[in-house]
C-alpha cells in the first residue's frame, strides 16, 4: 500500500480514531533517537549530550531564562 493510499484510508477514519493514530505515530517518532546525517551534526549531538549530562549531574551550573534574556538585551544595545 502506498503512503498516499494509507493516508486516504486514515483520513476516512472517525475523528477519535484519527487522533489516536496521530498520537501513536507521533510517539513513534519521539521515542526513536534521531541519527545525525553528517559528521558535524554527530559532533554537535555528542556535545549537546555531554552538556546535558554535565547540567544534570551538577558539574556545570545552568543559566536561568532571566540571565539569558538579560545577556541578549545587553548584546543588542
Amino acid at each position: 500500500m502506498t503512503t498516499k493510499a494509507l493516508a486516504q484510508r486514515a483520513l476516512a477514519l472517525p475523528l477519535a480514531d484519527r487522533i489516536d493514530l496521530a498520537q501513536q505515530l507521533w510517539q513513534s517518532i519521539e521515542d526513536r533517537p534521531r541519527e545525525p546525517e553528517d559528521e558535524l551534526s554527530r559532533q554537535l549531538a555528542r556535545l549537546a549530550a555531554d552538556r546535558d549530562r554535565e547540567l544534570a549531574s551538577g558539574l556545570r551550573p545552568g543559566t536561568s531564562h532571566e540571565q539569558v534574556m538579560e545577556r541578549a538585551r545587553r548584546a543588542l544595545r
